[in-house]
């Protein structure tokens, strides 16, 4: 049990003390409790937790004194916080988990294969020439997606990692940048030893990026997905040479 001191005298609670009232806001620059700005969303929000807090979004704690009957006063702002969940006064809003949820929701084109020679057929120990085309359906590097997430206009943007080719006879190339191309110029070309069927395919490893409220700044989704293509099917004939008389 605690005691006090002798010929200490105990101290008394305040009959009054003050009372405060706290509010939690993106930490966008414009978000003001006293100009009545509180629903601005923006990108250092989104992007300035630290990967432990990942998906939480980054706050602004106010703060204002309630004195009655006097106003209370003006907000004043005191601190930031990742603690998205506990943070004073904080409601659901969006966060980059939403973001990277809708990321892979998006529905991706496909990236099919084609090779020349022409109609997936070629020969052995023939250079054999790969190009990337899209499925007229779906969403390509560069093509934008407009949704809303809590409320908050966003438009998702797929960026372009990388292309990985699978030959289908054990031999691959990539990660590349290159959607290859046609006879005689393109760079991702492969070459069969043995003749058979084999099947071929891409894997197209997307990133996103997402501006907020049609605004014209794009940030980055931390985050990727690899979205393998259809396969193709190639034939691989082997030339014998024939006399003829």
């Amino acid at each position: 049990m605690p005691t006090t001191p002798e010929g200490a005298k105990p101290k008394k609670s305040d009959p009054n003390p003050p009372r405060y009232e706290y509010v939690s806001l993106p930490d966008c620059a414009l978000n003001d409790p006293n100009t009545g700005r509180s629903d601005i969303m923006c990108g250092q929000a989104l992007r300035a937790c630290p990967p432990e807090l990942e998906g939480n979004l980054r706050l602004k704690i106010w703060q204002r004194l309630l004195d009655p009957p006097d106003e209370p006063t003006r907000w004043s702002a005191i601190g930031v916080t990742c603690h998205s969940d506990i943070a004073p006064g904080a409601g659901v809003r969006l966060t980059m988990a939403d973001l990277k949820a809708e990321f892979l929701r998006i529905p991706w084109a496909q990236p099919t294969i084609t090779i020349e020679p022409k109609g997936e057929v070629t020969l052995v120990n023939l250079k054999t020439f790969y190009r990337v085309t899209w499925s007229e359906a779906g969403y390509e590097p560069g093509e934008a997606r407009s949704r809303t997430l809590v409320g908050v206009p966003v438009q998702l943007r797929p960026r372009l990692v990388g292309f990985t080719y699978d030959f289908g006879d054990g031999g691959t190339f990539g990660p590349t940048t290159s959607a290859g191309g046609r006879y005689p110029d393109g760079d991702v070309v492969h070459t069969y030893a043995e003749p058979g069927t084999f099947t071929a395919r891409v894997v197209t490893t997307f990133a996103a990026e997402f501006s907020l409220d049609g605004g014209s700044t794009w940030d980055e989704i931390p985050t990727t997905v690899d979205v393998p293509g259809p396969p193709t099917t190639i034939t691989v004939r082997e030339m014998k040479a024939v006399l003829v008389r």
